[in-house]
Protein backbone atom coordinates (compact mmCIF):
# COMPACT_ATOMS: atom_id res chain seq x y z
CA UNK A 1 0.00 0.00 0.00
CA UNK A 2 1.88 2.86 -1.17
CA UNK A 3 0.16 6.50 -0.35
CA UNK A 4 -0.38 8.67 -2.90
CA UNK A 5 -2.34 11.92 -3.27
CA UNK A 6 -5.68 9.80 -3.22
CA UNK A 7 -5.23 7.99 -0.70
CA UNK A 8 -6.66 9.57 2.21
CA UNK A 9 -10.41 9.84 2.90
CA UNK A 10 -12.13 12.30 -0.11
CA UNK A 11 -13.86 15.27 1.90
CA UNK A 12 -13.19 13.95 5.16
CA UNK A 13 -14.85 16.29 7.85
CA UNK A 14 -11.26 15.82 9.92
CA UNK A 15 -9.98 17.48 6.72
CA UNK A 16 -12.25 20.71 6.75
CA UNK A 17 -12.60 21.38 10.32
CA UNK A 18 -8.46 20.94 10.86
CA UNK A 19 -6.98 22.18 7.99
CA UNK A 20 -4.81 24.65 9.83
CA UNK A 21 -3.88 22.32 12.02
CA UNK A 22 -3.02 19.84 9.61
CA UNK A 23 -0.98 22.68 7.73
CA UNK A 24 0.59 23.96 10.64
CA UNK A 25 1.87 20.35 11.52
CA UNK A 26 2.92 19.79 7.83
CA UNK A 27 4.65 23.48 7.42
CA UNK A 28 6.65 22.72 10.59
CA UNK A 29 7.52 19.18 9.65
CA UNK A 30 8.23 19.34 6.02
CA UNK A 31 12.10 20.30 6.07
CA UNK A 32 12.44 17.49 9.20
CA UNK A 33 11.03 14.09 7.86
CA UNK A 34 11.00 15.62 4.02
CA UNK A 35 13.62 12.63 2.70
CA UNK A 36 13.29 12.78 -0.92
CA UNK A 37 16.74 13.71 -1.34
CA UNK A 38 18.01 10.41 -0.22
CA UNK A 39 15.89 8.60 -2.25
CA UNK A 40 16.85 10.24 -5.66
CA UNK A 41 20.06 9.32 -4.82
CA UNK A 42 19.38 5.41 -4.03
CA UNK A 43 20.74 3.47 -7.84
CA UNK A 44 17.73 3.13 -9.99
CA UNK A 45 17.91 -0.73 -9.81
CA UNK A 46 16.81 -0.33 -6.11
CA UNK A 47 14.47 3.00 -6.31
CA UNK A 48 11.41 0.92 -6.62
CA UNK A 49 11.27 -1.51 -3.57
CA UNK A 50 13.01 1.37 -1.85
CA UNK A 51 9.83 4.01 -2.51
CA UNK A 52 7.30 0.84 -2.36
CA UNK A 53 7.97 -0.23 0.76
CA UNK A 54 11.56 0.81 2.60
CA UNK A 55 10.37 4.48 2.41
CA UNK A 56 6.75 3.60 4.08
CA UNK A 57 8.12 1.33 7.25
CA UNK A 58 10.69 4.59 7.65
CA UNK A 59 7.46 6.78 7.73
CA UNK A 60 5.22 4.84 9.83
CA UNK A 61 8.39 4.47 12.09
CA UNK A 62 9.61 8.30 12.15
CA UNK A 63 5.60 8.77 12.93
CA UNK A 64 4.59 11.19 10.50
CA UNK A 65 3.60 9.49 6.86
CA UNK A 66 4.19 12.74 4.17
CA UNK A 67 0.75 12.16 2.47
CA UNK A 68 -1.46 11.01 5.27
CA UNK A 69 -0.70 13.07 8.10
CA UNK A 70 0.05 16.77 6.04
CA UNK A 71 -4.16 16.92 5.43
CA UNK A 72 -6.08 14.27 6.93
CA UNK A 73 -5.37 12.35 9.84
CA UNK A 74 -3.46 13.21 13.49
CA UNK A 75 -0.03 11.17 14.01
CA UNK A 76 -0.04 9.15 17.48
CA UNK A 77 3.02 8.22 16.87
CA UNK A 78 2.51 4.23 17.34
CA UNK A 79 4.95 3.31 14.41
CA UNK A 80 7.63 5.08 16.07
CA UNK A 81 6.35 3.55 19.99
CA UNK A 82 6.79 -0.11 18.35
CA UNK A 83 10.40 0.26 17.45
CA UNK A 84 11.27 2.05 20.20
CA UNK A 85 9.76 -0.86 22.80
CA UNK A 86 11.12 -3.31 20.84
CA UNK A 87 14.79 -1.76 20.84
CA UNK A 88 14.48 -1.24 24.84
CA UNK A 89 13.14 -4.86 25.08
CA UNK A 90 15.91 -6.38 22.99
CA UNK A 91 19.13 -4.62 25.37
CA UNK A 92 17.05 -5.57 28.32
CA UNK A 93 19.45 -7.14 30.93
CA UNK A 94 22.67 -4.64 29.20
CA UNK A 95 25.11 -6.80 27.24
CA UNK A 96 28.99 -7.93 28.07
CA UNK A 97 31.80 -8.90 25.52
CA UNK A 98 33.29 -12.03 26.12
CA UNK A 99 36.16 -13.30 24.25
CA UNK A 100 38.82 -15.99 24.78
CA UNK A 101 41.63 -14.00 25.52
CA UNK A 102 41.41 -11.64 28.66
CA UNK A 103 42.72 -8.59 27.20
CA UNK A 104 40.66 -8.83 24.23
CA UNK A 105 38.01 -9.22 26.80
CA UNK A 106 39.09 -6.33 28.66
CA UNK A 107 39.84 -3.57 25.67
CA UNK A 108 36.96 -4.53 24.28
CA UNK A 109 34.73 -3.79 27.47
CA UNK A 110 36.70 -0.19 28.17
CA UNK A 111 36.05 0.46 23.90
CA UNK A 112 32.55 -0.31 24.81
CA UNK A 113 32.20 2.34 27.96
CA UNK A 114 33.89 4.91 26.00
CA UNK A 115 32.35 4.89 23.00
CA UNK A 116 29.04 4.35 23.93
CA UNK A 117 28.14 1.06 22.33
CA UNK A 118 25.48 0.60 24.71
CA UNK A 119 23.13 3.75 22.72
CA UNK A 120 24.95 2.02 19.06
CA UNK A 121 22.70 -0.90 19.79
CA UNK A 122 20.03 0.83 20.70
CA UNK A 123 19.94 2.61 17.75
CA UNK A 124 20.59 -0.60 15.26
CA UNK A 125 17.82 -2.30 16.38
CA UNK A 126 15.22 0.54 16.34
CA UNK A 127 16.48 0.60 12.88
CA UNK A 128 16.61 -2.96 12.06
CA UNK A 129 12.90 -2.74 13.51
CA UNK A 130 11.58 0.55 11.35
CA UNK A 131 13.89 -0.19 8.07
CA UNK A 132 13.98 -3.91 8.15
CA UNK A 133 17.82 -3.85 8.39
CA UNK A 134 20.93 -1.71 10.02
CA UNK A 135 23.94 -1.72 8.59
CA UNK A 136 27.06 -1.38 11.26
CA UNK A 137 30.08 0.71 9.77
CA UNK A 138 33.53 0.72 10.70
CA UNK A 139 35.19 3.84 9.13
CA UNK A 140 38.63 4.66 9.84
CA UNK A 141 39.25 7.84 11.02
CA UNK A 142 42.81 9.25 11.37
CA UNK A 143 44.43 5.65 12.90
CA UNK A 144 41.07 5.16 14.89
CA UNK A 145 37.95 3.57 13.89
CA UNK A 146 34.29 4.72 14.57
CA UNK A 147 31.21 2.98 14.82
CA UNK A 148 28.38 3.90 13.24
CA UNK A 149 24.50 2.73 12.92
CA UNK A 150 22.90 3.22 9.55
CA UNK A 151 19.26 2.40 8.80
CA UNK A 152 18.57 0.63 5.02
CA UNK A 153 17.30 3.92 3.69
CA UNK A 154 20.48 5.21 4.32
CA UNK A 155 22.27 2.49 2.49
CA UNK A 156 22.04 0.13 -0.43
CA UNK A 157 24.33 -3.31 -0.34
CA UNK A 158 25.19 -6.28 -1.81
CA UNK A 159 26.06 -9.60 -0.23
CA UNK A 160 27.72 -12.84 -1.18
CA UNK A 161 27.74 -16.58 -0.46
CA UNK A 162 28.95 -16.16 2.91
CA UNK A 163 26.10 -13.27 3.38
CA UNK A 164 28.77 -11.11 4.13
CA UNK A 165 28.27 -7.89 2.38
CA UNK A 166 30.85 -7.22 -0.60
CA UNK A 167 30.00 -3.65 -1.80
CA UNK A 168 27.81 -0.65 -0.14
CA UNK A 169 26.55 2.65 -0.82
CA UNK A 170 26.42 5.03 2.17
CA UNK A 171 24.74 8.12 2.25
CA UNK A 172 25.64 11.29 4.59
CA UNK A 173 24.34 14.73 4.86
CA UNK A 174 26.44 17.70 6.32
CA UNK A 175 23.99 20.91 7.30
CA UNK A 176 25.89 24.27 8.38
CA UNK A 177 23.16 27.05 8.51
CA UNK A 178 21.49 27.52 5.18
CA UNK A 179 24.28 25.34 3.47
CA UNK A 180 23.88 21.68 3.05
CA UNK A 181 26.19 19.05 1.08
CA UNK A 182 25.65 15.61 0.46
CA UNK A 183 28.14 12.60 0.54
CA UNK A 184 28.14 9.20 -1.09
CA UNK A 185 30.51 6.59 0.15
CA UNK A 186 31.31 3.57 -1.60
CA UNK A 187 32.71 0.78 -0.68
CA UNK A 188 33.97 -2.52 -2.69
CA UNK A 189 36.28 -5.09 -3.38
CA UNK A 190 38.59 -5.29 -6.06
CA UNK A 191 41.42 -8.21 -6.60
CA UNK A 192 40.93 -9.26 -3.38
CA UNK A 193 41.92 -5.81 -1.59
CA UNK A 194 39.10 -3.45 -0.25
CA UNK A 195 38.79 0.41 -1.44
CA UNK A 196 36.31 3.62 -0.41
CA UNK A 197 35.93 6.72 -2.08
CA UNK A 198 33.65 9.77 -0.77
CA UNK A 199 31.86 11.81 -2.90
CA UNK A 200 30.70 15.50 -1.99
CA UNK A 201 27.82 17.74 -3.53
CA UNK A 202 25.60 20.88 -2.49
CA UNK A 203 22.25 20.26 -2.57
CA UNK A 204 19.18 21.20 0.20
CA UNK A 205 17.30 19.60 2.78
CA UNK A 206 14.21 19.05 0.08
CA UNK A 207 16.17 18.12 -2.96
CA UNK A 208 19.79 16.30 -3.86
CA UNK A 209 22.54 17.04 -5.58
CA UNK A 210 23.04 15.76 -9.13
CA UNK A 211 26.72 14.61 -8.63
CA UNK A 212 27.67 16.40 -12.02
CA UNK A 213 31.35 14.08 -12.86
CA UNK A 214 32.29 13.15 -9.38
CA UNK A 215 31.12 16.16 -7.70
CA UNK A 216 33.41 18.40 -5.96
CA UNK A 217 36.89 18.27 -6.09
CA UNK A 218 37.65 19.62 -2.56
CA UNK A 219 35.85 19.88 0.97
CA UNK A 220 34.29 23.68 1.49
CA UNK A 221 35.37 25.15 3.97
CA UNK A 222 32.08 25.46 5.95
CA UNK A 223 31.81 21.66 6.13
CA UNK A 224 34.96 21.19 6.41
CA UNK A 225 34.77 20.01 10.08
CA UNK A 226 32.29 17.92 10.14
CA UNK A 227 34.05 15.87 7.04
CA UNK A 228 37.15 15.45 9.17
CA UNK A 229 34.81 13.92 12.21
CA UNK A 230 32.99 11.43 9.80
CA UNK A 231 35.96 10.73 7.08
CA UNK A 232 39.28 12.23 8.57
CA UNK A 233 41.99 13.62 6.14
CA UNK A 234 40.78 12.11 2.97
CA UNK A 235 40.13 13.81 -0.15
CA UNK A 236 37.24 13.54 -2.39
CA UNK A 237 36.97 11.87 -5.65
CA UNK A 238 40.21 9.64 -4.26
CA UNK A 239 39.84 5.72 -4.08
CA UNK A 240 41.47 4.77 -0.85
CA UNK A 241 42.45 1.42 0.31
CA UNK A 242 40.53 0.20 3.74
CA UNK A 243 43.48 -0.72 6.64
CA UNK A 244 44.25 -3.61 6.10
CA UNK A 245 43.35 -5.21 9.82
CA UNK A 246 40.17 -4.40 8.76
CA UNK A 247 39.85 -7.45 7.16
CA UNK A 248 36.64 -6.71 4.77
CA UNK A 249 34.80 -3.41 3.94
CA UNK A 250 33.37 -2.98 7.16
CA UNK A 251 30.20 -3.42 6.95
CA UNK A 252 27.63 -5.74 8.78
CA UNK A 253 24.16 -6.11 8.01
CA UNK A 254 21.62 -6.58 11.10
CA UNK A 255 18.35 -7.82 9.56
CA UNK A 256 15.12 -7.91 11.54
CA UNK A 257 13.64 -10.69 10.10
CA UNK A 258 14.83 -14.18 9.15
CA UNK A 259 12.48 -13.98 5.88
CA UNK A 260 11.80 -11.58 3.77
CA UNK A 261 8.23 -11.63 1.62
CA UNK A 262 8.69 -7.58 0.34
CA UNK A 263 12.22 -7.89 -0.56
CA UNK A 264 12.71 -11.09 -1.79
CA UNK A 265 14.02 -10.12 -4.58
CA UNK A 266 16.64 -8.08 -2.63
CA UNK A 267 19.45 -10.60 -0.86
CA UNK A 268 20.29 -9.50 2.30
CA UNK A 269 17.13 -7.32 2.42
CA UNK A 270 15.09 -7.85 5.38
CA UNK A 271 11.07 -6.94 5.98
CA UNK A 272 10.46 -4.19 8.99
CA UNK A 273 8.73 -5.39 11.62
CA UNK A 274 6.02 -2.69 10.63
CA UNK A 275 5.26 -4.24 7.19
CA UNK A 276 2.37 -6.88 8.10
CA UNK A 277 0.69 -4.44 10.57
CA UNK A 278 0.37 -1.01 8.71
CA UNK A 279 -3.22 -1.33 8.29
CA UNK A 280 -3.80 -1.33 11.87
CA UNK A 281 -1.57 1.76 12.39
CA UNK A 282 -3.92 3.50 9.60
CA UNK A 283 -6.62 2.45 11.64
CA UNK A 284 -5.38 3.42 14.90
CA UNK A 285 -4.58 6.95 13.66
CA UNK A 286 -7.97 7.15 11.88
CA UNK A 287 -10.11 5.98 15.02
CA UNK A 288 -8.23 8.48 16.97
CA UNK A 289 -9.10 11.17 13.98
CA UNK A 290 -12.35 10.21 14.20
CA UNK A 291 -12.82 10.81 18.00
CA UNK A 292 -11.63 14.28 17.34
CA UNK A 293 -13.87 15.00 15.05
CA UNK A 294 -16.80 13.75 17.27
CA UNK A 295 -15.79 15.90 20.02
CA UNK A 296 -15.23 18.99 17.37
CA UNK A 297 -19.23 18.35 16.52
CA UNK A 298 -20.69 17.74 19.82
CA UNK A 299 -18.71 21.11 21.31
CA UNK A 300 -20.84 23.93 21.11
CA UNK A 301 -23.97 23.52 18.74
CA UNK A 302 -27.02 23.98 19.99
CA UNK A 303 -30.81 23.23 18.51
CA UNK A 304 -32.63 27.10 18.65
CA UNK A 305 -36.40 27.17 19.28
CA UNK A 306 -38.35 28.59 16.05
CA UNK A 307 -39.38 32.06 18.08
CA UNK A 308 -35.83 32.38 17.81
CA UNK A 309 -35.22 31.84 14.29
CA UNK A 310 -34.63 34.65 11.81
CA UNK A 311 -37.74 37.13 12.04
CA UNK A 312 -39.50 37.07 8.34
CA UNK A 313 -41.46 39.63 7.49
CA UNK A 314 -45.09 39.67 9.25
CA UNK A 315 -43.89 37.02 11.52
CA UNK A 316 -43.47 37.65 15.20
CA UNK A 317 -40.03 37.31 16.65
CA UNK A 318 -37.59 36.96 19.59
CA UNK A 319 -35.89 40.02 19.81
CA UNK A 320 -33.53 41.64 21.77
CA UNK A 321 -33.29 45.68 21.52
CA UNK A 322 -34.89 45.58 18.01
CA UNK A 323 -32.42 42.25 16.68
CA UNK A 324 -33.28 38.74 16.54
CA UNK A 325 -31.39 36.14 17.63
CA UNK A 326 -29.27 35.79 14.66
CA UNK A 327 -28.93 39.57 14.80
CA UNK A 328 -27.58 39.33 17.73
CA UNK A 329 -25.03 36.49 17.77
CA UNK A 330 -23.96 37.78 14.60
CA UNK A 331 -23.56 41.30 15.57
CA UNK A 332 -20.57 40.25 18.37
CA UNK A 333 -19.07 37.20 16.44
CA UNK A 334 -17.82 35.23 13.69
CA UNK A 335 -21.40 34.39 11.47
CA UNK A 336 -21.85 30.89 13.62
CA UNK A 337 -24.77 29.18 11.04
CA UNK A 338 -22.89 25.89 11.35
CA UNK A 339 -23.16 25.73 15.34
CA UNK A 340 -26.98 26.27 15.63
CA UNK A 341 -29.67 24.68 13.95
CA UNK A 342 -33.88 25.16 14.43
CA UNK A 343 -35.30 22.73 17.28
CA UNK A 344 -38.55 21.02 15.09
CA UNK A 345 -40.48 20.75 18.61
CA UNK A 346 -40.30 24.26 20.68
CA UNK A 347 -43.04 25.30 22.10
CA UNK A 348 -43.55 26.68 25.68
CA UNK A 349 -43.89 23.22 27.28
CA UNK A 350 -45.00 22.86 31.37
CA UNK A 351 -44.82 26.78 31.67
CA UNK A 352 -40.95 26.21 31.08
CA UNK A 353 -39.14 29.13 29.48
CA UNK A 354 -38.09 28.97 25.53
CA UNK A 355 -34.44 28.70 25.55
CA UNK A 356 -31.65 27.28 23.33
CA UNK A 357 -30.79 23.58 23.89
CA UNK A 358 -26.84 22.68 23.55
CA UNK A 359 -26.79 19.07 21.41
CA UNK A 360 -25.21 16.38 24.20
CA UNK A 361 -24.18 13.90 21.19
CA UNK A 362 -23.11 10.21 21.92
CA UNK A 363 -19.07 11.41 21.72
CA UNK A 364 -19.09 7.26 21.23
CA UNK A 365 -16.53 7.31 23.58
CA UNK A 366 -16.61 3.29 24.71
CA UNK A 367 -16.90 2.84 21.33
CA UNK A 368 -13.82 4.33 20.30
CA UNK A 369 -11.80 2.68 23.44
CA UNK A 370 -13.23 -0.67 21.78
CA UNK A 371 -11.44 -0.14 18.41
CA UNK A 372 -8.32 1.48 19.76
CA UNK A 373 -7.97 -1.55 22.39
CA UNK A 374 -8.95 -4.47 19.90
CA UNK A 375 -6.24 -2.82 17.12
CA UNK A 376 -3.70 -2.75 20.38
CA UNK A 377 -4.69 -5.99 20.77
CA UNK A 378 -4.07 -6.96 17.46
CA UNK A 379 -0.83 -5.02 16.98
CA UNK A 380 1.00 -6.33 19.71
CA UNK A 381 0.09 -9.76 18.20
CA UNK A 382 1.59 -8.75 14.74
CA UNK A 383 4.77 -7.39 16.03
CA UNK A 384 5.64 -10.42 18.21
CA UNK A 385 4.88 -8.27 21.38
CA UNK A 386 2.87 -9.07 24.67
CA UNK A 387 -0.05 -6.66 24.42
CA UNK A 388 0.52 -5.58 28.27
CA UNK A 389 4.10 -4.68 27.28
CA UNK A 390 2.98 -2.96 24.26
CA UNK A 391 -0.02 -0.96 26.22
CA UNK A 392 -0.17 -1.11 30.40
CA UNK A 393 -3.79 -0.49 30.86
CA UNK A 394 -4.80 -3.66 28.11
CA UNK A 395 -4.00 -6.10 31.19
CA UNK A 396 -7.55 -5.54 32.37
CA UNK A 397 -9.53 -5.85 29.26
CA UNK A 398 -11.45 -8.64 30.05
CA UNK A 399 -12.84 -7.64 33.44
CA UNK A 400 -10.12 -8.64 35.68
CA UNK A 401 -6.61 -9.22 36.38
CA UNK A 402 -4.56 -11.72 34.23
CA UNK A 403 -3.99 -15.54 35.84
CA UNK A 404 -0.02 -16.25 36.65
CA UNK A 405 -0.04 -18.76 33.64
CA UNK A 406 -1.58 -15.52 31.26
CA UNK A 407 0.99 -13.18 32.45
CA UNK A 408 4.11 -15.61 31.77
CA UNK A 409 2.31 -16.74 28.70
CA UNK A 410 2.46 -12.88 27.30
CA UNK A 411 6.12 -12.72 28.65
CA UNK A 412 6.75 -15.87 26.83
CA UNK A 413 5.69 -13.56 23.92
CA UNK A 414 7.88 -10.93 23.77
CA UNK A 415 10.79 -13.14 25.09
CA UNK A 416 10.35 -15.14 22.15
CA UNK A 417 10.48 -12.31 19.79
CA UNK A 418 13.43 -10.48 21.37
CA UNK A 419 15.90 -13.79 21.32
CA UNK A 420 14.99 -14.24 17.97
CA UNK A 421 15.76 -10.60 16.82
CA UNK A 422 19.23 -11.01 19.03
CA UNK A 423 20.38 -13.93 17.27
CA UNK A 424 20.03 -12.35 14.09
CA UNK A 425 22.03 -9.59 14.76
CA UNK A 426 24.64 -11.87 16.75
CA UNK A 427 26.56 -12.43 13.23
CA UNK A 428 27.06 -9.23 12.58
CA UNK A 429 27.96 -7.83 15.99
CA UNK A 430 30.42 -10.44 16.38
CA UNK A 431 31.96 -10.22 13.20
CA UNK A 432 32.21 -6.65 13.73
CA UNK A 433 33.42 -6.89 17.48
CA UNK A 434 36.33 -9.23 15.78
CA UNK A 435 37.37 -7.03 13.25
CA UNK A 436 37.48 -3.83 15.85
CA UNK A 437 39.84 -6.24 18.08
CA UNK A 438 41.56 -7.14 15.02
CA UNK A 439 42.50 -3.65 13.92
CA UNK A 440 43.85 -2.74 16.89
CA UNK A 441 46.25 -5.74 17.51
CA UNK A 442 44.05 -8.19 19.16
CA UNK A 443 43.84 -11.60 17.58
CA UNK A 444 41.16 -13.64 19.15
CA UNK A 445 37.63 -13.32 18.31
CA UNK A 446 34.90 -11.84 20.68
CA UNK A 447 31.40 -12.19 20.99
CA UNK A 448 28.52 -10.54 22.69
CA UNK A 449 26.67 -11.58 25.15
CA UNK A 450 22.98 -10.55 25.88
CA UNK A 451 21.46 -10.18 29.22
CA UNK A 452 18.12 -12.37 30.30
CA UNK A 453 15.16 -10.69 28.09
CA UNK A 454 12.69 -10.85 30.76
CA UNK A 455 12.58 -11.91 34.22
CA UNK A 456 11.92 -14.71 36.24
CA UNK A 457 7.94 -14.33 37.42
CA UNK A 458 7.74 -14.00 41.21
CA UNK A 459 6.14 -17.67 41.56
CA UNK A 460 9.60 -18.60 39.59
CA UNK A 461 11.29 -16.92 41.92
CA UNK A 462 9.87 -18.53 44.63
CA UNK A 463 9.28 -22.13 43.54
CA UNK A 464 12.94 -22.14 42.78
CA UNK A 465 13.83 -20.83 46.16
CA UNK A 466 11.66 -23.39 48.22
CA UNK A 467 13.82 -26.15 45.92
CA UNK A 468 16.86 -24.79 46.76
CA UNK A 469 16.16 -25.11 50.54
CA UNK A 470 14.51 -28.62 50.01
CA UNK A 471 17.80 -29.98 49.06
CA UNK A 472 16.42 -30.14 45.40
CA UNK A 473 18.69 -28.03 43.87
CA UNK A 474 22.77 -27.02 44.37
CA UNK A 475 23.71 -23.80 45.19
CA UNK A 476 25.45 -23.54 41.66
CA UNK A 477 22.39 -24.52 39.84
CA UNK A 478 19.95 -21.78 41.77
CA UNK A 479 22.16 -19.10 40.65
CA UNK A 480 22.23 -20.76 37.48
CA UNK A 481 18.28 -20.60 36.88
CA UNK A 482 17.83 -17.46 39.37
CA UNK A 483 20.19 -15.25 37.11
CA UNK A 484 20.24 -16.66 33.84
CA UNK A 485 22.36 -13.76 32.68
CA UNK A 486 25.57 -14.25 35.28
CA UNK A 487 28.64 -15.97 33.55
CA UNK A 488 30.24 -19.14 34.90
CA UNK A 489 33.01 -17.43 36.88
CA UNK A 490 30.05 -14.66 38.81
CA UNK A 491 27.91 -17.85 39.38
CA UNK A 492 31.01 -19.22 41.24
CA UNK A 493 31.89 -15.67 42.53
CA UNK A 494 28.64 -15.79 44.20
CA UNK A 495 28.51 -18.97 45.45
CA UNK A 496 31.87 -19.03 46.86
CA UNK A 497 30.84 -15.34 48.56
CA UNK A 498 27.15 -17.07 49.76
CA UNK A 499 29.46 -20.05 51.02
CA UNK A 500 32.10 -17.95 53.15
CA UNK A 501 29.30 -15.69 54.63
CA UNK A 502 27.04 -19.10 55.34
CA UNK A 503 30.17 -20.26 56.97
CA UNK A 504 31.06 -16.65 59.40
CA UNK A 505 27.06 -17.35 60.34
CA UNK A 506 27.83 -20.81 61.92
CA UNK A 507 30.89 -19.89 63.56
CA UNK A 508 28.76 -16.54 64.87
CA UNK A 509 25.63 -18.40 66.48
CA UNK A 510 28.40 -21.01 67.86
CA UNK A 511 30.29 -18.86 69.52
CA UNK A 512 26.58 -16.47 70.56
CA UNK A 513 25.10 -17.02 74.02
CA UNK A 514 22.24 -19.34 73.73
CA UNK A 515 23.36 -20.32 70.68
CA UNK A 516 21.85 -23.45 69.02
CA UNK A 517 25.76 -24.93 68.98
CA UNK A 518 26.48 -23.74 72.26
CA UNK A 519 28.02 -26.94 73.45
CA UNK A 520 30.89 -29.23 71.33
CA UNK A 521 32.94 -31.74 72.69
CA UNK A 522 35.80 -30.90 70.57
CA UNK A 523 36.29 -27.46 71.79
CA UNK A 524 36.53 -29.89 75.57
CA UNK A 525 37.52 -32.71 73.91
CA UNK A 526 39.70 -32.54 70.63
CA UNK A 527 39.62 -35.70 68.57
CA UNK A 528 40.42 -37.59 72.04
CA UNK A 529 36.68 -38.27 73.22
CA UNK A 530 36.80 -40.35 76.24
CA UNK A 531 35.11 -43.57 76.07
CA UNK A 532 31.60 -43.78 77.89
CA UNK A 533 30.78 -46.27 80.21
CA UNK A 534 28.36 -48.43 79.65
CA UNK A 535 25.43 -48.28 81.92
CA UNK A 536 22.01 -50.26 82.12
CA UNK A 537 19.35 -47.34 81.60
CA UNK A 538 16.85 -50.35 82.52
CA UNK A 539 18.56 -52.24 85.63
Amino acid sequence: MVYNGTTAVANAPSRRFFAPMFKARWQNMQNVVNDSAFYSLIPSGYQTYYYAYIRQWAQWASGFVLQLHQSDFFSTGIGYTVCDIMAKECLTGGFRINSTEPMTKEFLTKYADENGLSETFYQMFFHSNATGNCILVLTPVNGELTVTPYPVDRVVFQIGRKKEITSALILNRFVAGETVFYAREKRLKKNGKYYYKVELANGTLVTSPSFTGQGLPEVPEIVEEQFKDAYGDIKPRIWYELPKRLRGIGCYNIPNKPLAVALKDMPGYSDSTLHTCLDILYSIDYNYTQSQVDQYMGKSRALVPKQMGRVVMGQKGTLTEGRSFYEEVNAVATPLDEQFFTQVESGNLNGETVKPLFIQPDLREQAHKYIRDSDLELLASKVGLSSSDLANHLNYNRGGDKTATEVVSESDTTEKTVNEKRSLAQNGVNKMLSDLAYFYGFEYAAEVEWGKAASNSERTNQELLAEYQAGVLSLRDYLRKRWTDLTEEEIEQKATELEQKAEQDRLKEQSSFGGNAMFDEKDYYGNDKPETENVDENP
